[in-house]
């Protein structure tokens, strides 16, 4: 399975600034800055790298748990095709 994890309708498009004492600023197009703890960006982000913002508010985020849930179980519980055309 090869899906995000969690998605927003318009995740927002952020540049990583500089890094320091384990904070990492974010910048937004619009010029704002936020600035958030460095263990919150995906593994290897550097200064210059864009990466996504997903706000998702309580219901989006537990909708998206029970369908990525959904997901796994479907991969678990359907047999894989293919494999010397027998299924276990």
């Amino acid at each position: 399975m090869n899906k995000t994890a969690l998605t927003a309708d318009r995740p927002l498009k952020v540049k990583v600034g500089k890094t320091t004492d384990g904070k990492t600023t974010l910048a937004f197009s619009d010029g704002q800055r936020v600035v958030i703890s460095s263990k919150f960006l995906p593994t290897h982000s550097k200064e210059g790298d864009l990466v996504y913002l997903d706000l998702l508010n309580v219901e989006q985020y537990n909708q998206t748990k029970q369908e990525i849930a959904r997901e796994v179980l479907k991969e678990i519980l359907e047999p894989e095709n293919g494999k010397d055309g027998e299924q276990e």
